[in-house]
Order: C-alpha cells, then sequence, then structure tokens
C-alpha cells in the first residue's frame, strides 16, 4: 500500500447500529436506576424528619438545616437520572482516518452522564503505531494506536471487528513510511 494514499475506517453499518440500540437501552437502565437510587436516599434522609415529626418533639433549626443538607444528595442523584435518560448516544460513522501526515480521530460520546466525551484528535503521523491485540470478552481484538508525546503515551483503541475494513489495512498504512 502506498503511504501517500487516505485510509479511512469506518464502522459497518450493521454493526454500528447494534451498538447504538444497545448503548441506549443500556444508558436508559442506568437512568432508572438512578432516580430509583435518589427516591430511596430521599426516603432514608427524610425517615429521621417524619419520624421526629409525628412523635411530637420540638424541631429546631439546625434540625431542619440539617434534614435540607442531607436532602442535597438524592436531588443531585436525582438530577444525573434525569440527565442520563435524555442523553442520546451516537457512534460517529468514522472509526479513523490516516492521512499522508496524520491520524485523526472523532469524537466519541460516552454512555454515561458522569463521563466527559472523548475529544476529536489530530495526531502526527510519524510516531504514531498502530498494533492489532487479541481481546477478552465481546469483541475479537482491537486495534490500539499509541503515541509518545514528550513522555506521555497516548493512546486510542477501536474495536477491530466493527470496522468495514481489514484491520491489518490500518496497521500496514502507518508502518509505510511517508514519501513526499
Amino acid at each position: 500500500m502506498s503511504s501517500d494514499a487516505t485510509v479511512v475506517a469506518r464502522y459497518d453499518e450493521a454493526k454500528r447500529a447494534a451498538g447504538e440500540q444497545t448503548l441506549r437501552r443500556l444508558v436508559r437502565k442506568q437512568g432508572i436506576l438512578l432516580l430509583i437510587l435518589g427516591m430511596l436516599f430521599g426516603l432514608m434522609a427524610l425517615a429521621p424528619f417524619v419520624g421526629v415529626v409525628t412523635d411530637g418533639w420540638s424541631v429546631t433549626a439546625a434540625f431542619v438545616l440539617g434534614e435540607i443538607v442531607m436532602l442535597v444528595v438524592p436531588v443531585a442523584i436525582g438530577a444525573l437520572g434525569v440527565r442520563q435518560l435524555r442523553r442520546k448516544v451516537h457512534l460517529p460513522e468514522v472509526a479513523v482516518t490516516i492521512t499522508p501526515i496524520a491520524v485523526l480521530f472523532p469524537a466519541i460520546d460516552r454512555p454515561s452522564a458522569l463521563a466527559p466525551r472523548i475529544r476529536a484528535e489530530e495526531w502526527a503521523r510519524s510516531g504514531t503505531s498502530a498494533e492489532i491485540f487479541a481481546a477478552s470478552g465481546l469483541e475479537a481484538a482491537h486495534v490500539v494506536f499509541t503515541r509518545h508525546d514528550g513522555g506521555k503515551r497516548r493512546r486510542r483503541m477501536i474495536a477491530a471487528g466493527n470496522l468495514d475494513l481489514d484491520p491489518r489495512v490500518l496497521v500496514d498504512a502507518l508502518r509505510s513510511p511517508y514519501t513526499s
């Protein structure tokens, strides 16, 4: 393969659609579970207040302030649950693009409301390597891209079974030196 060619690895449409459907179910389950957890914590925080009021004890300002502080956690968990339910996860069409001078990775949404989005990155082609590693679990293999920048190692992984081309094409494209 010529190192002057641009290689675009896309996700297989059927596997991409199945992956998005699985992620949507996962995101929905997480949101519902967060709402349930928030309600349980809220009930646990209100139980002492209800007990004090029904027994006829006097309610002090410090006790009310303590109850308000205890209700912050369930409200925050409930807000995360609502945020998770509203989340729309989409996988990018392109997995990686290898140009004659750079390796381009798209931005990726994560299925968790707490995890930040993985930003799009552009790595210089020189100094970037790719290897195919056997994976455990559902995926047969991963293509692992590695780059060393100032003593800091950066890595990006792509599931090889979801690509529309043979993962060896990506590895070979980075092995051949760029000729101008």
